[in-house]
């Protein structure tokens, strides 16, 4: 029996043929919505509204992931890239204000207000962030810390409505699930995956490379031989295993074999991921 999907619950929502003519849109964040949904879908006092809340919880990540993907650059654009850039805010306001109209109808005033404070806590944690990428001062794992909390902000607050023993655990499951998201990406676009901030592996070589020469790569972002040379898609590899690791371990909790059994598609789907990349990176040696 197929599991129920956040993201297939979403696509009425954001399914338009203009948008999807004109311009691409982020993927979900599927492991992290899935573990909302399980989490809160295992608590009294959500059950019954587990579906709506990581709904309107895909729109609004959606909405924010949407407005990161709009070229900051200036200059001369196409027309095409002019649509696709105007689409791309205009899809994001409209993905945000679907979460309000949602709620509104269902009387679900307060998560609202949650969810509206929790938008206005990771545009702050953006400023901070890539005003500390904009002066080098940047460590790696000052990156992929903030990248997590950016990514993760959202939906913290929902540890209010959860149950024992769920919410005790909450937050570090949460933060691995992360973790994992977030060093999949990097590993998947290891040369930009923070957009304005790059990425890990930049982060990683800046603070590691000395001589003229390889920091002049880095700073031209031609750094793929340095990225070999140092042997950075390894040590990424190793922390996504990591991070899957600690989401097993979690989960073996006996109190939690009901969370374990209603997350145990999107772990599967984890573990395939991390095998796809240990493959790739076996084939590359």
């Amino acid at each position: 029996m197929k599991k129920y999907s956040v993201a297939d619950a979403a696509k009425p929502y954001v399914s338009y043929d203009m948008i999807h003519a004109h311009t691409e849109l982020p993927s979900y964040s599927e492991p992290r919505l899935q573990l909302l949904y399980a989490v809160l879908a295992q608590s009294k006092e959500t059950r019954e509204r587990s579906e709506l809340f990581s709904l309107v919880t895909a729109l609004v990540q959606l909405g924010m992931d949407t407005h990161d993907l709009v070229d900051t650059e200036t200059g001369q654009r196409t027309e095409t890239q002019m649509r696709s850039r105007q689409l791309k805010i205009l899809a994001g306001d409209f993905f945000s204000a679907r979460f309000y109209q949602l709620l509104a109808v269902k009387g679900e005033i307060e998560l609202i207000s949650i969810l509206s404070k929790a938008v206005a806590d990771v545009n702050r944690l953006k400023i901070t962030f890539y005003t500390a990428a904009e002066s080098a001062s940047l460590t790696a794992e000052h990156y992929l810390m903030n990248r997590i909390s950016l990514k993760s902000e959202l939906f913290v607050p929902f540890q209010k409505y959860l149950s024992q023993p769920i919410a005790k655990v909450w937050k570090e499951l949460l933060q691995q699930v992360t973790a994992f998201e977030v060093m999949h990406d990097e590993l998947g676009n290891i040369f930009g995956a923070g957009g304005y901030a790059r990425s890990f592996a930049y982060w990683n070589l800046h603070n590691m490379v000395t001589s003229a020469e390889e920091k002049k790569m880095l700073q031209q972002n031609s750094y793929k031989l340095l990225v070999d040379k140092y042997h950075v898609r390894s040590y990424m590899l190793d922390y996504l295993h990591t991070a899957y690791e600690a989401v097993i371990s979690i989960l073996e909790a006996e109190q939690l074999i009901e969370l374990k059994n209603e997350f145990a598609q999107t772990v599967e789907y984890m573990k395939h991921q991390l095998g796809n990349f240990s493959m790739k990176e076996v084939e590359a040696q």
